[in-house]
């Protein structure tokens, strides 16, 4: 008896990935397109990735010690040698304010993607769908 109920309730719990297409069938079982999901992939969404952010914490980083050592050697260049490096200092300035603006984003999850479904008959078509949260609905 209680390998049945173990059966029932492991076939009766659906995977995120499950869930995903199920709502994708759903969707388009009126439609005249049939999808594989065969190389479907489902991963997380975030408003920033995390790798991206900590690739900006990185960079910043280092250019804050390229502008320590621009600073410090300024002073002993000619006026057109400073003038030079002035700009190229203005422009890592720049990038650095971008990166700190990048940093006070910190990566926040916001749901999901389904990718790689494919349009069965069409051989370039690859779809792809985000999902709120819970996977509960397809959001733009």
């Amino acid at each position: 008896m209680l390998i049945v109920v173990l059966f029932f309730c492991s076939c009766g719990k659906k995977s995120d990935k499950d869930r995903a297409i199920a709502i994708v069938e759903s969707k388009y079982e009126k439609g005249d397109q049939k999808l594989d999901f065969e190389q479907a992939n489902l991963d997380s969404l975030y408003n920033i990735s995390p790798k991206a952010y900590a690739d900006s914490i990185t960079k910043g980083n280092a250019l804050d010690s390229t502008l320590a050592v621009l600073e410090t050697e300024i002073e002993h260049f000619s006026q057109r040698e400073s003038d030079s490096v002035g700009l190229i200092s203005a422009a890592l300035t720049k990038e650095r304010y971008r990166l700190l603006e990048l940093a006070k984003t910190k990566p926040q999850f916001v749901g999901w993607k389904l990718s790689g479904v494919k349009v069965e008959g069409v051989k370039s078509e690859v779809l792809s769908f985000n999902f709120d949260k819970e996977i509960t609905k397809i959001v733009e």
